[in-house]
């Protein structure tokens, strides 16, 4: 090939780059002579090509031959540090990107990416550091501005972070990063029309903007628009099939869904499993010579080591378990701590933020820490680690509280649950192994708070208050069309719906609507935002009955509900996260509850509703009788934990390997 070709080629590599036209840059830049002067230049492009098409590992290999080329070339070091930061290994990337600094202090590019780097290590005093050294550069560079405003919004100032966003976007209506950074602001602010708005205003100006659609489809899953949800995260995974984050999303989507999809659920999941097996090399464990009946390391990965429903859930059982037969390891992914994250330091003597850690370096840490059993605590919920137990770096691997479902993951040998919702005509939905506790597989913390339980409010009021605290997306059109059939059959009846959803005026709108196409005044929907924990437990005075949602019910709502003297109704389900309701109504002695269905469901909140004595003896018990059950009683629960993690490493050491021929 002459020369000019090889010009020609890199010409029109560079106008296919700039015009997004990937493929075929892609294959302009391959067709590039090696031995061309200068080839480092097309490594560093092709690099900078296979990183925005998620092709991490190519983009690696790339740019590490374009610095062996030209070590001392500022730009490759630049976006090797960039593909190191999309890879998640956020030392490498680092030092990486201080290197490129170190030969152009005043790099803008270097500065802003560094900022970037600290932000997703969570250290957000170094990363508004950077964007401000970025800033004293060039003062208007609107990605630097972009990531500064994401520092301002993290760190609580939102105000800050607003302003910053409508400076980009005042000279730059249409920059797609400026529209999802606020819409993502305006979501987690529960301005979810808002969000909506602006995403749909930055996808019709580039409709395949991967994080755009990412944020697309969490907002219509919250507005309950499941449908166009899952449409919007399946384009993402047509552009880029191996997009996790999409794939996440989607999974965790499904439970939301009314038809509970087995099938395509199923689909996904399973092609969670796949994607992130082939980006894997797992350790080989071998049992021979392994003490079943020694002191055992348990590790536990989490995201919500604080004011969570997983810490609250946690915190007792973990007070109670017995240190000479089990050492605890902490891996939390989370970049914040709280009161509770220091109540959990103190039961679990090891611990570590892997925020910023690769998967692959934390499954090596985990793996050099010796540890014999790994617990997940996410599943396919926000910040989860899942891809590290691919890697299999314990030879027991177990996924546990924090999701509903199965992973997908056949590296993960067990999932925890109780004969109420892991029964065993449904195995097939596991690629892991059901594990059955003996009760119940969750125990609640009552908070540390002098509350009594008031009396039945219905007494004092003379009709009936049912009542939801549960997350707005768990209330989709078929329960608020049970609900309203309730309202019907119980006159004078009221209905108390309280969420964190509710905390701006736009949503508590939207809500309001619904039920006034549904025939109701305000007089008989009351619709309440978030309260700070210590006042959150007071609004079970007001209620006398707890509707609870379905597919999705609730967990932590409905625990407390009871710990507050209120007991619910919930739905019989069919997979394991819709069986919950269940799990607990017959843990706590109140299987008479549950509904077999939606007329079901209807006669009994007629039927309790009419018999005010009956409800206030039960009322005035309750608490007594949940604290007596596996529910409460953490101390029991955890011998019954225990007891389970000790027969999972005794069948390890005789050489047993789990296994669910039904998946």
């Amino acid at each position: 090939m002459s020369l000019q070709e090889d010009q020609d080629f890199w010409s029109q590599g560079i106008a296919h780059h700039q015009k997004g036209e990937l493929t075929q840059a892609e294959q302009c830049y391959r067709r590039i002579d090696p031995a061309v002067p200068g080839y480092e230049f097309v490594l560093n492009n092709l690099g900078l090509l296979l990183n925005s098409l998620g092709r991490l590992t190519e983009a690696e290999e790339c740019l590490l031959n374009a610095l062996a080329i030209a070590p001392d070339q500022h730009i490759s070091r630049l976006n090797y540090a960039n593909t190191l930061l999309s890879m998640g290994r956020l030392n490498e990337a680092e030092t990486y990107c201080l290197a490129a600094l170190s030969l152009q202090p005043n790099f803008l590019e270097a500065l802003c990416t560094l900022g970037n780097i600290y932000s997703a290590a969570g250290r957000m005093s170094d990363a508004e550091q950077a964007y401000q050294n970025a800033l004293a550069v060039q003062e208007e560079s609107p990605e630097t501005l972009l990531g500064l405003g994401n520092v301002y919004f993290v760190t609580g100032r939102h105000q800050l972070a607003v302003e910053i966003y409508l400076k980009v976007l005042t000279k730059h209506p249409n920059l797609t990063s400026a529209l999802n950074n606020l819409a993502h602001m305006m979501f987690e602010c529960g301005c979810y029309q808002k969000s909506r708005d602006l995403l749909e205003q930055a996808l019709e100006h580039k409709p395949t903007d991967l994080n755009a659609l990412l944020n697309y489809g969490r907002v219509l899953n919250t507005l309950g628009l499941h449908e166009e949800a899952e449409h919007a995260y399946r384009k993402a995974l047509s552009i880029r099939p191996d997009f996790l984050e999409a794939l996440n999303n989607l999974i965790f989507m499904h439970n939301y869904q009314e038809d509970g999809n087995l099938e395509n659920y199923s689909q996904d999941v399973r092609r969670y499993g796949i994607l992130v097996a082939k980006r894997a090399s797992p350790f080989i464990h071998s049992h021979h010579g392994a003490k079943p009946e020694r002191r055992l390391r348990v590790g536990m990965i989490s995201g919500d080591l604080l004011n969570h429903p997983v810490g609250y859930f946690l915190a007792g059982i973990l007070r109670r378990i017995d240190q000479d037969a089990i050492e605890l390891y902490a891996y939390s992914n989370h970049g914040l701590e709280d009161e509770l994250t220091q109540e959990l330091k103190g039961v679990m003597p090891h611990w570590l933020n892997v925020v910023g850690m690769s998967d692959e370096q934390l499954a090596h840490r985990i793996h050099e820490d010796g540890i014999d059993i790994l617990v997940d605590l996410s599943g396919h919920t926000a910040r989860n680690r899942l891809p590290v137990f691919a890697w299999k770096p314990a030879p027991v691997q177990i996924t546990w509280l924090g999701f509903f479902a199965t992973t997908g993951l056949t590296a993960m040998d067990y999932i925890l649950g109780d004969h109420y919702n892991l029964p065993e005509e449904e195995s097939f939905h596991f690629a892991e192994t059901p594990w059955r506790l003996p009760e119940c597989y969750l125990c609640f913390t009552p908070p540390d708070l002098s509350i009594d339980v008031a009396p039945l409010p219905a007494l004092r009021n003379r009709w009936i208050t049912f009542g939801n605290c549960n997350r707005i997306e768990k209330w989709n059109d078929q329960v608020f069309e049970c609900w309203a059939e309730v309202l019907k059959s119980v006159p004078n009846s009221r209905l108390l719906l309280k969420s964190l959803g509710l905390r701006v005026e736009d949503e508590v709108r939207r809500i309001r609507d619904h039920w006034n196409r549904l025939g109701f005044s305000e007089e008989r929907i009351i619709l309440e935002g978030p309260s700070p924990r210590s006042d959150y437990f007071h609004v079970y005075d007001r209620i006398d009955i707890i509707l609870d949602s379905f597919p999705y019910p609730g967990v932590t709502t409905s625990v407390e509900g009871l710990w507050m003297g209120v007991p619910f109704i919930a739905m019989k389900g069919r997979m394991f996260l819709s069986h919950q309701g269940e799990s607990i109504l017959a843990n706590a002695g109140l299987a008479d509850w549950i509904a077999t269905d939606s007329a079901d469901y209807i006669a009994k909140a007629v039927h309790f509703a009419g018999d005010l004595e009956g409800l206030a003896r039960l009322r005035s018990r309750l608490r007594d009788q949940v604290m007596r059950s596996a529910l409460f009683d953490a101390e029991r629960f955890g011998d019954h934990l225990v007891q389970a993690w000790r027969t999972m490493w005794r069948l390890w050491c005789s050489g047993r390997r789990p296994s669910n021929p039904r998946w």
